[in-house]
């Protein structure tokens, strides 16, 4: 699963954050091209395009998503969804594009990291999504052939590491995800609500799909 927009709601947070460092260096906020763009990119490449100022700015924004992380929330009917799938013995894993530190804040202040048995953050990935071989590291540390597994997030990078990665792929709608943008890259699975997803397993458990 992705984490940030994905379980927790942390997309808000991080574009207040984005545009805080812009103000504090480059006497701006946020174009509106640049904060659709930032979603579910990691930071540093995010801003390679300032490439003598990427330092000063990161170190502004990580300073106001530490501040304020505490705020992250998630989803309605998460904690269910993972609470059911572990009980039907099904193992957890997440792929992030978030830093470590932050993705380790979110999930322990929420009290879900118990819930996964692998936690891959940008650290840990010589590659990003949509490259697929941070999804294809997730699977080995759970055991699990890939084509066994399927990878949910709300965006399109998701859906294309997903594929790319000969997982099933679940479009997220529930947060961040826009339908109109994911439905283009052909999930295999579209979900508005965390029980869909629960409803879709149910079935597979009945040899229903």
């Amino acid at each position: 699963m992705d984490l940030d927009g994905t379980l927790v709601n942390s997309e808000w947070l991080a574009k207040e954050a984005y545009n805080f460092g812009f103000k504090e260096v480059l006497g701006r906020p946020l174009t509106v091209e640049e904060k659709e763009e930032l979603v579910g990119k990691p930071i540093a490449l995010f801003l390679s395009r300032f490439p003598d100022k990427s330092d000063l700015i990161k170190s502004h924004i990580l300073h106001y998503y530490q501040e304020n992380i505490y705020k992250v929330k998630l989803y309605d009917g998460i904690e269910n969804m993972l609470e059911s799938l572990l009980m039907k013995d099904y193992k957890l894993g997440i792929v992030t594009s978030q830093l470590k530190h932050f993705a380790n804040s979110e999930l322990e202040n929420n009290k879900i990291h118990s819930y996964f048995q692998s936690v891959l953050t940008v650290e840990d990935c010589v590659e990003s999504k949509p490259h697929p071989l941070p999804l294809i590291q997730a699977a080995k540390e759970l055991n699990i052939d890939p084509k066994q597994c399927m990878y949910i997030g709300d965006q399109i990078t998701d859906i294309q590491a997903a594929h790319a990665s000969q997982m099933k792929s679940g479009a997220a709608l529930w947060g961040e995800g826009m339908f109109e943008k994911l439905v283009i890259q052909e999930p295999n699975f579209v979900f508005n609500t965390p029980s869909e997803l629960l409803e879709l397993l149910n079935q597979k458990l009945e040899n229903k799909w």
